[in-house]
């Protein structure tokens, strides 16, 4: 499945002004919380990327790990609906094969 472009914060902050409810202040507090993991990385890469040193300060580092260690989606059994998606594109693809389609 295709993802749609990124919502600017400048976006995100309509949809809030358009929808003032507790439910769509909560998503919009994960969103957040996802965006400054995304920050973290980027912080990472640019110390060890292009331009970057090799060297990636102890602290930052360690803040990272933590992030990523406390990541949900890192841990959580797929749900139900992504269960019984993954089992269809295994069908599918199964049945691509019998047919003699690869992908």
């Amino acid at each position: 499945m295709r993802h749609r472009r990124p919502l600017t914060a400048v976006e995100l902050a309509e949809i809030y002004d358009r929808e003032p409810i507790e439910t769509v202040l909560r998503l919009l507090q994960e969103i957040h919380r996802l965006r400054a993991t995304i920050i973290r990385a980027d912080q990472v890469r640019r110390m060890i990327g292009k331009g970057g040193s090799a060297y990636v300060s102890d602290c930052v580092w360690e803040c990272f790990e933590r992030e990523l260690d406390a990541e949900p989606c890192l841990t959580d059994p797929p749900t139900t609906r992504q269960q019984k998606f993954s089992e269809a594109m295994g069908r599918q693809l199964q049945a691509w094969r019998m047919n003699g389609r690869r992908r």
